[in-house]
Order: structure tokens, then C-alpha cells, then sequence
């Protein structure tokens, strides 16, 4: 049977076929994975699983907060480490107390747990999120009038945060969203950015705790400090320092927070931002195989057990060489890439129940052994399993739960 008409037959059974193209011939897993593999068949769970490698985490939270330095604050990324001991490890490791969030339940999350952190918004909430938060802030030595810098990126938020303040007698730091080249919002002209700065001033409960610009558009230049656009950002940002200190503020004592994971090794010369965050960049899923985390290891992996072995292809009587056996795991349909066995190419259909997967007769595995995938990214996906499982020399060595979506 030719391939296309392989694809009409899989298209006719509802999508469930899981079509690997490519023509490859290798083993089954390498020597790294073959020991997850037998640690799981001893210890896991049965079902799919989220795992993290804690030597290769570490090695990854050394290298940004090393490139980060002493003289800047390294920022935690919650929504791409969604969890309260997995924060709590990269935080301790990184000796940070400095986190960014994105999502309302979890800044709750962030205020019972780490009573000591100083949380920067990473995106403007709506006001009813701020209400939600301080309806559900529970009783916490967690100060928000100090320890939150809510973001925001126009002048009627900051009216709709002036009015919140006053109604609930709280006090806001605000932290103001510059456009720094991403064209995705945030203060984009001086004039419109020295009315925010006075309708800061100009409010009892209301203060300015810094400049957000984020420039994830630097990534596909493979840029160092001196490129062309790196040198556009800063000198962007750097008019802005600039207002605020003509203002009367020292901008240096503020909050000046940029970069992300696939940028934040540009500015390790860098002293404009006293500020960088990353997140992904711990764990390492496939979008962050990057230029500047070339030296990273991915750390999280996706381990889905094999429900189902074909040494025949059942859907056709002459495969191709790279259809010539049929797995079955459990699950599917995740933002991950197969990473072992290795060279398995993207698929064509999947299921969320249980997912085939073609092979060459080379990939040998039996029923209960596992395939490995990696995430695309860490957030979201990373809450899809249960509980993340720690790993370190060969067993698990922890469980730790993942932060709820709502509350």
C-alpha cells in the first residue's frame, strides 16, 4: 500500500493511526534512557508521567544564574516551573527570592507559600485578577503592598488599579510594560509614558517600581551585545531609564527587568537591567534549542508506557521499512516530540487515549517498557501529569505536585 493511501485509510478510521514517516534504522533506547526505562518498569506508576533529572536541572539553573551574576537579580519564571517544590529547588539553588507570574491562582499560590518572594506580574492583568487575589489572599506574613509589582501597559489600567487601591485601602507597586521591538503591547511613546508616570505620582496609593520590556525577537539573530537590534532594545529601554530619572526617581533602585530564557546570556556584559528573568531555560523543552542555550541539557521528559506491540504492521501487508513495526502508548497528542527511541520523525495522526507509533524492526521494546518524549514547552504541559517526578541516579527521589489552574 503507498503511503497516501495510508493516509486515506488512517483518516477513515477517526484519526487514530499515528503515521511515522521517514526512513530510519536504529536501536531502541541509549544507555541514559534505558535506565529511566528500568526505573520506571520498577517504580512508576503505570501511566504516563512527567519526569525531571535534577543533575541536569542543576546544571542548567548554574549556567543562568552564573550568567545572570551577582550584581543583577536572577527571576524565576512560574508559569514554565509550575511547581511549589520544583520552585522551591531551582530558587534555593539559585539563591533568588525574585519570581515573575502569569497567572492569577498561581500568584496566590506564590503568596502562601513563599512569604519572602518578590513577584513581578508578566503580563497586565485584568483589575477583577487583582481582586481575585486579594478576595483569596489568605493570612500569610506575605506583604503584598511590597512584594507585588503588578504590571501594567496603559493609562486606563492604571486608572482601573488607582480605583481598586482606593476601594480596598491597599497600596500597588506598579511596574510599567515598555515596547522594547516585540509590537505586543506596552508603552510605545514617551508622551504617553510621561502621563503614566504622573497619574503615578499623582495617586496616595499608587508608586512606581519599574520598567518591563521583553524581546524574545532578539532569539533568531544568534545576537551578542553588540548586534544591531540587541543595540536597538537597549537603546529603547535606555530612553525610558532616562525619563524616570528626569522624573525624579533613581532608576536604579527599581526594578529594570527584561530578557527570557533564549535571551538572557546577551547581557551578561550588559548593566542597564538589573533584572533578568528564565524559566524553560531550567528544564529545557524543544522550543529552547536555542543559540544561547546551546550548553543547556534538557531535563524534563514525558514517559508514556507501551500498551501494545505489532511485529506485523496490522494496516498494511507491505510497510515501508520505518512502518514495519506498531507500538502502542498509552496516551498522547501532547506538546512533545519523541526523543526515544531516537529518530522517530513528527507524526501525522494521534489519539489522547492511546497513540500508535511506526517503527523499523530495529526499535526494539516489549509491552510495559516506556517511550520518552520531550515537551515543546514546560507550561502547561508540565500540569498534565499529576505530580512531577524527581529523578536522580537512577530512582525517583521526590513527587512534587504541580500548581491548580484555578483558585
Amino acid at each position: 500500500m503507498q503511503r497516501r493511501r495510508f493516509l486515506k485509510a488512517a483518516a477513515g478510521l477517526g484519526g487514530s493511526i499515528l503515521w511515522m514517516p521517514g526512513n530510519h534504522a536504529h536501536a531502541a533506547h541509549d544507555s541514559y534512557f534505558s535506565r529511566l526505562n528500568a526505573m520506571l518498569k520498577e517504580q512508576g506508576p503505570g501511566h504516563p508521567v512527567m519526569l525531571i533529572d535534577i543533575d541536569r536541572m542543576n546544571h542548567n539553573i548554574d549556567a543562568i544564574a552564573g550568567s545572570v551574576g551577582k550584581e543583577k537579580t536572577y527571576r524565576a519564571v512560574v508559569k514554565s516551573l509550575p511547581s511549589v517544590d520544583l520552585l522551591r529547588h531551582v530558587m534555593s539553588r539559585a539563591k533568588t527570592q525574585a519570581l515573575m507570574v502569569f497567572h492569577q491562582p498561581f500568584l496566590n499560590a506564590v503568596a502562601d507559600n513563599f512569604p519572602d518572594a518578590d513577584a513581578l506580574l508578566g503580563k497586565p492583568m485584568p483589575v477583577a485578577a487583582a481582586y481575585t487575589f486579594y478576595r483569596k489572599l489568605g493570612k500569610t506574613r506575605f506583604n503584598a503592598a511590597e512584594q507585588v509589582q503588578w504590571l501594567v501597559d496603559t493609562e486606563e489600567r492604571i486608572d482601573q488599579y488607582g480605583k481598586m487601591a482606593r476601594e480596598l485601602g491597599v497600596d500597588l507597586r506598579l511596574n510599567l510594560e515598555i515596547d522594547v521591538g516585540l509590537r505586543r503591547g506596552g508603552f510605545a511613546d514617551h508622551e504617553a509614558f510621561a502621563r503614566a508616570l504622573a497619574q503615578i505620582e499623582g495617586h496616595e496609593r499608587l508608586s512606581l517600581s519599574g520598567l518591563m520590556g521583553y524581546e524574545p525577537h532578539l532569539t533568531r539573530y544568534e545576537a551578542s551585545l553588540d548586534h544591531a537590534e540587541v543595540q536597538k532594545v537597549l537603546t529603547t529601554y535606555r530612553g525610558y531609564v532616562e525619563q524616570v530619572n528626569a522624573t525624579g526617581y533613581d532608576a536604579s533602585q527599581l526594578t529594570l527587568n527584561g530578557a527570557g530564557s533564549n535571551t538572557i546570556r546577551i547581557y551578561e556584559k550588559d548593566r542597564l537591567m538589573n533584572d533578568l528573568s528564565a524559566g524553560s531555560g531550567v528544564v529545557m523543552p524543544t522550543d529552547f534549542d536555542t543559540y544561547h542555550l546551546s550548553a543547556n541539557k534538557p531535563a524534563v521528559f514525558i514517559a508514556a508506557p507501551i500498551l501494545k506491540r505489532y511485529d506485523k504492521n496490522p494496516f498494511f501487508p507491505e510497510p515501508t521499512p520505518d512502518m514495519e513495526r506498531v507500538y502502542y502508548i498509552y496516551g498522547g497528542y501532547w506538546k512533545a516530540r519523541m526523543v526515544s527511541p531516537p529518530k522517530i520523525a513528527e507524526h501525522v495522526y494521534q489519539s489522547t487515549n492511546q497513540s500508535p507509533v511506526g517503527t523499523s524492526k530495529d526499535v526494539d521494546l516489549a509491552v510495559d517498557d516506556y517511550m520518552f518524549l520531550r515537551p515543546t514547552q514546560s507550561e502547561f504541559v508540565m500540569l498534565q501529569f499529576g505530580d512531577l517526578l524527581a529523578v536522580q541516579d537512577g530512582r525517583i527521589v521526590d513527587r512534587w505536585p504541580v500548581f491548580h489552574q484555578t483558585g
